[in-house]
């Protein structure tokens, strides 16, 4: 009966987005052409518009704007729209004096809303003309080489050509590749620290698994719903939950877990409603919050963009199909929960009965929820303050687990030695802190033993997109961009690992580095963001001689292995 409601209420949610026109429809595109000029007629949707700024023409790579007679704006607000069906003319001549081999690329960039405040994606339409026997012929590239498009623009050219159910299974293994990412170990110890919080109600397999069940689909649920509004909407969705309110609310309640967890008080619903629940069904208390903390959690927790999440998002983007699109992001979503699944599946066998073992057990889970609580606090005031709080509460942890107490028993020795092990070394992570390490795998960090490669690796911060612009575009090297969250776990961990290792480091001294920092929502970031077709970080572009190397694109994490592999291509 739950998942039924929830399978309801998914897609209704999907409906609510059912207005928004296919993009096709929204900016409709057409040619004609005579001995002398080439016709482009726009035809806009109804209530659809597009940004000046956005408008480019290009003739081979080169902007040529202000050579066509270009449509007259209208000012609304801040920005200059385009808001009524216009051609432009390009004359042949033009194209002549611009021909490679007899051919030239003609390509329209632009982007736009419709009035009721949903944007598109920023589109592209590209013309091959070709000059043969004096005259001129102009056929459209609707199929695009895929060895020229990135990994995202693939993927959603796969789902536009796949059948549903092919297209559903493979998201579900998208999912499965992304279940041991950072987007979902933080789940691990909240989804356990639930199951754990109800072990005192003999729990078995069997309601282990329901819990987990509905945590993984209001998880992805989450997923799905917050992917359909980042492609109608924009971008930054992700990061708009990362703000200090949103953040301190979630801590709160992990610290209110916790304390529930040593035994303070019990969390439990009024009696009143607790009665109501039970009437319906002895299994279904708490069912509700599980299923708020599973929705909470994927967008708060983990926020996190990968290829196939980015592919996903640019087809809805680009087709308008919301419920097909949002359904490939549910499917993967259930894939990513697979390991969450298969912890409520065993909880009957792994966890002990009830007694002195499951308070030791809850107890665990109550320091892992303060651990949860500073690392989202930690997004907010910076390494220092994760360090020296993961430390302090190591400290309590160890001396609660018998650190300084006698041990009488071999399995008292040992969990004495672990908790020694603990404190050791909580206290070099509040060294750290006050060192100014920012890695808490590596807490001595601050005294310099990083290696001369490391140290090498000098980016440069840009504060908008012209200056970004301008940098890509007079740089005397291969640029490489790097947008960056301090809330974006993958971002870390390619910090972390693939620009710590040595041979990447040494490669990268030929590039041009750039980071642009968007853990602020704001308009400077957004613009950057929508520039380049991004809903947030992390993402890695790539830049020769001013234009951008697609096939390199990269979303998401990728090992030292291949990276090397794709920068070798440059």
């Amino acid at each position: 009966m739950v998942f039924k409601i929830l399978v309801s209420f998914f897609a209704f949610c999907l409906t609510c987005f059912g207005e928004v026109l296919d993009v096709s429809k929204a900016f409709d595109i057409s040619t004609a052409q005579d001995s002398q000029n080439l016709e482009i007629k726009f035809k806009f949707g109804e209530n659809i518009y597009i940004y000046q700024d956005t408008f480019e023409i290009k003739l081979n790579g080169e902007r040529i704007n202000s050579l066509l007679n270009m449509p007259k704006p209208e000012s609304v607000g801040d920005h200059e729209i385009i808001l009524q069906d216009f051609s432009l003319l390009v004359p042949f001549k033009l194209v002549g004096e611009n021909l490679k081999d007899d051919k030239a690329r003609l390509e329209i960039l632009y982007q736009g809303c419709a009035k009721n405040g949903i944007c598109y994606r920023p589109q592209s339409k590209i013309y091959t003309i070709t000059k043969i026997d004096d005259k001129f012929s102009v056929a459209a590239a609707d199929k695009q080489d895929t060895n020229q498009l990135s990994d995202e623009e693939n993927i959603a050219s796969e789902l536009d050509s796949s059948g549903f159910l092919l297209s559903l299974a493979t998201f579900f293994g998208y999912g499965l590749l992304l279940a041991f990412t950072p987007c979902v170990f933080p789940m691990i110890p909240i989804l356990s620290s639930i199951i754990v919080s109800k072990s005192g109600r003999n729990l078995n397999a069997k309601t282990g698994f329901m819990l987990s069940l509905v945590y993984v689909v209001a998880m992805s649920l989450a997923y799905a719903l917050a992917g359909v509004a980042a492609s109608l909407l924009g971008f930054g969705v992700l990061g708009a939950l990362q703000n200090v309110w949103v953040l301190s609310v979630f801590a709160l309640f992990f610290v209110l877990l916790a304390s529930s967890m040593f035994g303070f008080y019990d969390i439990k619903l009024p009696s009143k409603f607790e009665n109501l629940i039970s009437k319906k069904s002895q299994n279904s208390s708490g069912l509700i919050g599980v299923f708020i903390m599973g929705f909470a959690s994927a967008l708060i927790v983990s926020p996190c963009v990968a290829a196939p999440l980015a592919g996903a998002l640019l087809y809805i983007a680009q087709s308008g199909d919301t419920f097909y699109g949002g359904t490939m992001l549910f499917g993967m979503g259930l894939g990513m929960g697979v390991p969450l699944l298969v912890i409520g599946a065993s909880s009957g066998k792994i966890l002990p009965k009830p007694g002195a073992w499951m308070d030791g057990i809850k107890s665990l889970f109550g320091f892992l929820m303060l651990i949860m609580a500073v690392w989202l606090m930690a997004r907010i005031f910076g390494s220092f303050f994760e360090l020296v709080g993961y430390g302090v509460i190591g400290v309590f942890m160890a001396v609660y687990f018998g650190a300084f107490e006698a041990a009488a028993s071999g399995a008292m020795k040992f969990k004495k030695a672990l908790a020694i092990l603990v404190f050791v070394y909580s206290i070099m992570l509040i060294a750290g802190g006050f060192l100014g390490s920012r890695d808490a795998l590596s807490p001595l960090s601050g005294l310099n033993f990083t290696s001369f490669d490391q140290a090498q690796l000098n980016f440069r911060s840009v504060k908008n997109l012209n200056e970004l612009k301008d940098l890509i575009k007079n740089a005397d090297k291969p640029v490489m961009v790097d947008f960056y969250a301090d809330w974006c776990a993958s971002c870390k961990e390619i910090e972390k690992i693939t620009f710590k290792d040595s041979a990447v480091a040494g490669k990268l001294g030929d590039f041009t580095l750039v980071r642009v920092d968007v853990t602020q929502s704001g308009e400077q970031n957004d613009a950057i963001l929508r520039e380049f077709g991004l809903i947030d970080p992390p993402a890695l572009l790539f830049f020769k001689s001013g234009e951008e190397l697609k096939p390199l694109r990269t979303i998401g994490f990728i090992s030292p292995e291949k990276f090397l592999e794709k920068i070798s291509k440059i």
